[in-house]
């Protein structure tokens, strides 16, 4: 096993696991709330993260992938167990990018892909952790900021 793949695999969990506990706080009724209008809401972010593991798991396939971009007004929810659903998905979906992650050899993390969100050439490595976990830290860090700005914690 690579000692890398586990740390990451580990930061991984931690950091979906952390998302999720924000979600969870995600009030009935604010599913679908915004800080402004061109924002994404916390269902759009839900849906984000699970397109953005989707695409991770295809870029290990398919190397030339281009990034993909999240969307404000990708999903609107009209029922609590729809953002339910996308939670339970974002955590099943956690549970496969961990043990994917750990999975991988040295020689996979070191293999160049182009990139171009990044300047053209990097390694998967650098996909993984800039493109997928820090990009993940960063929403999780939104969904707080979010949270408080929709009263939903103290």
């Amino acid at each position: 096993m690579n000692p890398e793949s586990r740390r990451l695999a580990e930061w991984s969990k931690a950091v979906r696991g952390s998302s999720l506990k924000r979600l969870s706080l995600v009030r009935p009724g604010l599913e679908n709330w915004r800080l402004t209008a061109g924002s994404m809401s916390f269902a759009d972010v839900a849906f984000h993260l699970i397109e953005a593991d989707q695409w991770l798991f295809r870029k290990l396939a398919e190397p030339g992938l281009s990034p993909m971009v999240g969307r404000a007004g990708t999903t609107n929810i009209s029922a609590r167990e729809q953002f339910t659903a996308l939670c339970d998905e974002l955590g099943t979906l956690g549970q496969q990018r961990a043990a994917v992650v750990e999975s991988l050899s040295p020689a996979q993390l070191d293999a160049t892909v182009p990139d171009q969100r990044f300047g053209g050439v990097v390694t998967f490595w650098w996909v993984l952790v800039r493109g997928n976990l820090d990009h993940e830290v960063h929403h999780r860090g939104q969904l707080a900021a979010w949270l408080r700005a929709a009263r939903a914690v103290d």
